[in-house]
């Protein structure tokens, strides 16, 4: 790749969402490969095939940054001395291109060597190094740690390639919008079938299980379907149910079920269920459309049921979304209230009341220690990471139509369920 003029990076922290935009122009005092006394960190920017443009090839790229977060995190363990970020590459309003961004505390010499042996198993061919350097820069404000030269690496041993690179300071001025979820190249949020579908067709040609999902969906969906016409016929309500994991769903559902006399459902259902396991070994926008065609099949059956019988359902469209947002986004850049995110999609059904149970950190961790079995990657994420618990929960209370009636789930069974019934007589 040439020289990064009019070129800009945008960095996925957990905490915080920065855009490093080039200037030259900035003095340099001095700079360092080590961290500055302030704490910034150092980075390595990792991209795959800059040079391949279109869905599929995206796709693919985001499967190799998807992997080696993966693998570093798994290289991690406890110790953690290398932190992984989402980074983005803006070479133009319509070439946007995602990488990962690891960043060490330590810099030591090893994890250097076997985070590059990561990024060559999964094809990361572009590299950059970015390390902090202090600049006097008149129109920034905390000029000092602003600014990061970003080095171009060579791919097979990580040698710089030329001694300049390039310098970047982070925009202060540009508003805090995600990258993720203002672009469709990269959103989570499926807001209809069609751009669902579309996610999963382009994987179709490389990937099997995506091929099999497509035609269980069309065994399952009927192309033309009057879904106003439909809602008509049901004489039932429909309720969901959504909360974090060990919130008490699978317990409130089951009870309600018993009580109302209804039929119970979950997502994914039982047709797409054996495909969980691998689609949440995938990056975010595939894995979230793999749970998208799961609503819209889990609905064809819910407007049947509900014709006979009222439905309670185990999570639903606001699950879905809720941790598409919160995986993809930092504290500082995740939608705001009102944002068309928290939106329903016109074309699913939508439920009569969606109850969110919310319960202490604290309950919910002696909950888990109770289940027994293997955490899942998600329950692992949810039990170490408090900023991404906090996104979670600011998701779901940010949904409307319909908005999510939160309800205190840490007392007893009994509690709880009596809290639900009074929801759920309110729509008589």
């Amino acid at each position: 790749m040439s020289r990064l003029i009019d070129r800009r990076f945008t960095v996925v922290l957990p905490d915080k969402t920065f855009n490093l935009v080039h200037d030259e122009s900035a003095a340099l005092r001095s700079s360092s490969n080590e961290k500055d006394d302030n704490g910034t960190e150092r980075f390595v920017f990792g991209f795959k095939d800059l040079d391949n443009s279109g869905d599929e090839g995206d796709l693919k790229s985001a499967v190799a940054v998807y992997n080696v977060s993966r693998d570093v995190n798994a290289l991690n363990g406890e110790k953690g001395d290398l932190h992984i970020a989402s980074v983005f590459l803006r070479e133009s309003e319509s070439r946007i291109h995602r990488g990962v961004a690891v960043s060490t505390e330590t810099g030591d010499v090893q994890n250097i060597s076997k985070l590059r042996e990561i990024c060559h198993k999964y094809g990361i061919n572009t590299v950059f190094r970015a390390t902090p350097i202090n600049t006097a820069v008149d129109n920034c404000e905390g000029a000092k740690n602003e600014c990061m030269r970003v080095t171009p690496l060579n791919s097979e041993n990580w040698t710089t390639l030329h001694d300049k690179g390039d310098n970047f300071r982070r925009d202060s001025t540009q508003q805090s919008r995600s990258v993720v979820i203002e672009n469709k190249k990269f959103c989570p949020v499926f807001q209809d079938l069609p751009r669902a579908r579309y996610i999963i067709e382009k994987c179709a040609g490389w990937m099997k299980e995506a091929r099999e999902l497509l035609e269980i969906f069309d065994k399952n969906v009927p192309q033309k379907m009057d879904l106003e016409e439909l809602k008509k016929k049901m004489k039932f309500k429909f309720i969901v149910v959504e909360g974090l994991d060990a919130g008490g769903k699978t317990t409130l559902t089951k009870n309600l079920e018993i009580e109302l006399s209804a039929k119970r459902f979950s997502t994914p259902p039982p047709q797409t269920q054996h495909l969980r396991k691998h689609f949440d070994d995938l990056p975010e926008i595939i894995r979230r459309a793999y749970y998208a065609l799961g609503n819209y099949i889990v609905a064809v059956d819910i407007l049947k049921t509900c014709q006979e019988k009222a439905v309670i359902m185990d999570r639903y469209w606001h699950s879905t979304t809720a941790y598409g947002i919160a995986n993809e986004t930092s504290s500082t850049d995740i939608p705001q209230e009102g944002h068309w995110a928290y939106d329903w999609p016109a074309d699913l059904l939508t439920p009569d009341l969606v109850l969110f149970l919310s319960v202490s950190e604290e309950i919910r961790q002696i909950r888990m220690k109770g289940r027994g079995g293997e955490s899942t990657l998600e329950e692992k994420h949810l039990k170490k990471d408090r900023l991404f618990r906090e996104r979670l929960y600011l998701a779901y209370k940010r949904m409307r139509n319909p908005k999510c009636t939160e309800i205190d789930a840490s007392g007893s069974m009994e509690k709880v369920l009596e809290l639900a019934r009074e929801e759920i007589n309110k729509l008589n």
